[in-house]
């Protein structure tokens, strides 16, 4: 059965792909206006792209899109914010685990368990956040897997262009990850014999599964997918290429910081 996506999603891509092709043609402008010979040529270029970029501009007024005359308009790149979630919640899971090296007390525990919660499953949304970023500057997919890693991860190796070997190691990280967002968002109850935690001592499955350690996993998960943008070895088309150097400021002003912040607080297995 052929995959169509929903209305808001055609309306979604529809806006993105007018936005792409304003930004095709101020590209093509400026090259044609640099190997302009003369300066009439350049005239009827700066006078013919002006009419068209006040056409558009009236275009995206009368969408409801942009209001008349000059305004600010802003955005947050969510990924981004998720990461510093799923970041900041794995340091405190980190802090929690030398107490419970030392002794498993319940306290310990459940404050490592609940900002552990939080890590993983931000970790998650960072993928998603970041899949949406690009989403629409991809060809409209025909088919639709049943599984969201295999979806996502086919989505990445096309947009930046992974490697079989490394599609075939996302997506199994990404199994994982999502399996275990899965686990924390939608749970089944059910009472289960005490389990191993990684600091040496059984307490609840849910514990077991929401650590420092599984907590650490999920943000390298995270952090290796932005990494394949970061820059992608091949990037499917222009508008990824473009939306890569729209997008490298976050990477070095928000990622490499946080990358840095965990280093300077590793996580230490043993007493």
């Amino acid at each position: 059965m052929v995959y169509q996506e929903s209305t808001r999603e055609q309306e979604r891509r529809e806006w993105v792909t007018r936005q792409e092709a304003f930004k095709d043609a101020g590209e093509a402008y400026e090259a044609a206006l640099a190997a302009a010979k003369s300066d009439s040529e350049k005239k009827d270029l700066q006078h013919a792209f002006s009419e068209y970029r006040t056409a558009h501009r009236q275009e995206d007024i009368r969408r409801g899109k942009r209001l008349p005359g000059t305004h600010v308009a802003m955005h947050q790149i969510m990924w981004a914010r998720w990461l510093e979630v799923a970041v900041e919640h794995e340091l405190l899971a980190r802090e929690a685990f030398p107490e419970l090296l030392a002794k498993a007390k319940s306290d310990a525990i459940l404050r490592e368990f609940r900002a552990s919660l939080v890590a993983v499953t931000s970790s998650a949304y960072t993928v998603e956040a970041f899949f949406g970023d690009i989403k629409y500057l991809l060809p409209a997919p025909t088919t639709k897997p049943n599984k969201r890693h295999l979806m996502l991860s086919s989505a990445f190796k096309l947009a930046f262009g992974m490697s079989d070997s490394e599609h075939s190691r996302l997506q199994h990280d990404l199994a994982w990850l999502f399996e275990l967002r899965d686990q924390a968002a939608h749970p089944y109850t059910e009472s289960e014999p005490a389990q191993e935690h990684p600091a040496g001592f059984y307490t609840g499955a849910e514990c077991c599964k929401f650590n420092a350690v599984t907590s650490g996993r999920a943000v390298d998960i995270a952090l290796a997918v932005l990494k394949y943008a970061d820059p992608p070895t091949s990037p499917a088309n222009r508008w990824i290429e473009r939306w890569t150097q729209e997008r490298a400021a976050y990477h070095r002003q928000v990622v490499d910081a946080l990358r840095e912040k965990r280093l300077d607080k590793p996580l230490v297995l043993s007493s």
